[in-house]
Order: C-alpha cells, then structure tokens, then sequence
C-alpha cells in the first residue's frame, strides 16, 4: 500500500512540476507560483517518506524512480491537453494562392499579416497569424483546404499589446 501512495504522490507531484515549467517558461506568474506551492508540500510529504524507510525497504525509492518518469509524460500530455498560451502560425505560399488563404482567414476572424518573399519556384507571400494554441488544431484544418507549401507553428510567450490581444481579451468577455 505504501508503494502505491509514494508512486501516485510522486506522479502527482512531477505531472504538476512539468505543467508548473511550462508555464513560467511562458510568463504565467500567478498560477506558477500557486503550483509551485503544491508541489513541494507533496515533495517534502513523499521524500521524507521514501528516505526514512529506505534501508529498510529499498522499494520506496523504486516506486518514486518509477514515478517520476511517469510523472513527467502525465505532465506533458495535461499540458498539451491544456494548450494555454498563444501560437504564430506562418504559411508560406505561392502568391496568388497566398492572398486567397488571406483573404479567406480574415473573413473567418483571423488576424493575419503578410509579407512578400521569393523561393526558389518564384514569388510567394508568407502569412503570419496569431492564435490560441487550443485553436491550433481547427486552424491547421482549415488551412488543409488550401494550396500551402510551408506551415510552421511557434509558442509565444507574450503579447502584451496590439490588437491579438484585444481579440483574445474580447473573446473570452463576450
């Protein structure tokens, strides 16, 4: 019984380091700082439990080793669950087709940003658009509909101004 409360106590702990790092890597300060709380409180509870017994039952320190690594996986795949933050989404295309894909992600609300650039099959036009990374999924759907050569996705980690900013404050208001 004591190996399952020390392996789901280190899990818990681990999963919520994992979430915790992401998100201070990505500027959420006061849920980081709150996780940050729990996760040592549950730390010092499972490490003073693993290390007062483990001459004599080297098993506990098995159950934590083992739930750590499982721990960080639970982390990764609750964050991603999650998707908080914001995502750059950059497609590059050809330029006429590029300004169809254009004009049709703004008539769908996105914000998006062009610019002109040249590869080596001529002249293409690269769109740059702000998202939430939990829309990400539905984003890349929509762009599967259009003729794209290049799609790549970037985590930011603040905007603290300009109008993707009113957006997402607007969204979440109304």
């Amino acid at each position: 019984m004591i190996y399952i409360l020390i392996f789901l106590a280190k899990l818990l702990e681990v999963a919520i380091t994992t979430v915790r790092v992401v998100l201070t890597s990505r500027g959420n300060r006061l849920v980081s700082s709150m996780l940050a709380a729990v996760e040592i409180s549950i730390w010092i509870v499972v490490a003073s439990t693993v290390l007062l017994g483990i001459t004599e039952d080297p098993l506990r320190a098995v159950a934590y080793c083992i739930a750590y690594v499982v721990g960080i996986y639970i982390g990764i795949v609750v964050e991603d669950k999650l998707a908080l933050g914001l995502a750059q989404i950059e497609i590059i295309a050809q330029y006429e087709p590029a300004k169809h894909i254009t004009n049709m992600l703004r008539e769908n609300g996105y914000g998006a940003t062009t610019f002109d650039c040249d590869g080596m099959e001529g002249h293409k036009l690269s769109i740059i658009v702000k998202v939430r990374r939990k829309d990400i999924p539905q984003t890349i759907a929509f762009l599967k509909k259009f003729d794209v050569q290049f799609v790549t996705i970037t985590d930011i980690k603040k905007v603290p101004i300009g109008s993707i900013n009113k957006r997402i404050i607007h969204d979440h208001i109304v």
